[in-house]
């Protein structure tokens, strides 16, 4: 595959059904009365595993040949997409080894082995995770499963716009989290095959904001990461996806790191769900007035995951 088309999402569409769930849009009482908008929200932290990544991972398993699943798979993840690929590797009896990096959340490494992987700890971040992982898989000649750049896979997380169009059919701002891009990619390219006037808006934190400043110099930039509770939106950056940015993204804006805590505390109180880091930033730029909305503007904010320890909001786990 070149490419990942709207065809594409509607085969992935057709190979998930009945193994994922299908998440609820609800309209967002208080985010609408801030901005003025219509603001509904998209929980994927009520998906499979507590986030979208098993969308693209069950969907791009689905095409393993019977080779392939003997061998066993590889794959380097800061977590959500880890645990796409051990349930997948669940569901259809393959070995899978991940790797992530060591301030991947305790919540995340403990489910995967749940379900049945081997996990492996290596380096600070993404990007030396992944550097290892490839070592492994060339030394084990086992297929990696990359949760960034393969096509198959952003046509799986495609199916979150085929839903979010079906329920709210005029929607005209998808505001997304950003960490490689294949989620607001598989979304960008239903959503503006239906309709291509949709506005679609990643979104990072001022501290992970890679995929920002690339998408801003309109090329492969080095960017320091400090400290982070958006660690699925840290690294992971390929020339791949940055070009498929450039293409589907109308902007990108960034929510405050040290608002995002906070954030996560109103839409327990406001919601009524638990939402990790990275999936907070939607709803964090637009408390922060970082994106511009209009009156009565339909607005579908995808709310990403929730697998969060609660350490990190200094609570009990």
């Amino acid at each position: 595959m070149m490419s990942t088309t709207a065809v594409d999402v509607l085969k992935a569409r057709e190979a998930l059904k009945g193994l994922i769930n299908r998440t609820p849009l609800t309209f967002s009482r208080a985010l609408s009365e801030i901005t003025g908008a219509e603001v509904f929200l998209k929980w994927e932290n009520l998906q499979k595993t507590g986030s979208y990544k098993p969308r693209g991972a069950l969907f791009r398993m689905s095409l393993l040949t019977p080779e392939e699943r003997d061998r066993g798979v590889v794959t380097a993840s800061a977590g959500n997409w880890a645990l796409g690929v051990a349930l997948g590797a669940q569901n259809l009896g393959i070995k899978a080894t991940i790797c992530v990096p060591a301030n991947t959340p305790r919540v995340k490494v403990d489910r995967c082995r749940a379900l049945g992987a081997e996990v492996v700890l290596h380096g600070r971040y993404f990007d030396e995770a992944y550097t290892y992982c490839q070592e492994l898989a060339k030394k084990s000649s086992k297929p990696y499963l990359s949760g960034t750049d393969d096509y198959n896979v952003f046509a799986g997380h495609g199916t979150v716009g085929h839903e979010i169009l079906e329920d709210l059919p005029d929607v005209e701002t998808i505001l997304c989290p950003v960490g490689g891009g294949g989620l607001l990619t598989g979304i960008a390219v239903w959503a503006k095959t239906i309709n291509p006037k949709i506005r679609i808006v990643g979104a990072q934190s001022t501290a992970a904001h890679t995929m920002h400043e690339c998408f801003r110099a309109r090329k492969l930039v080095e960017v320091p990461v400090p400290p982070t509770i958006c660690e699925g939106l840290a690294g992971g950056i390929t020339q791949l996806n940055l070009d498929l940015a450039l293409k589907w993204f109308d902007d990108i804006v960034l929510a405050d790191e040290e608002k995002l805590k906070s954030a996560i505390l109103w839409l327990l109180k406001n919601e009524r769900q638990v939402v990790e880091g990275s999936a907070v930033v939607g709803p964090a730029a637009i408390m922060q007035g970082k994106i511009k909305l209009r009156e009565g503007e339909k607005v579908a904010v995808v709310i990403s995951g929730g697998n969060i320890d609660m350490e990190t909001l200094g609570l009990p786990s």
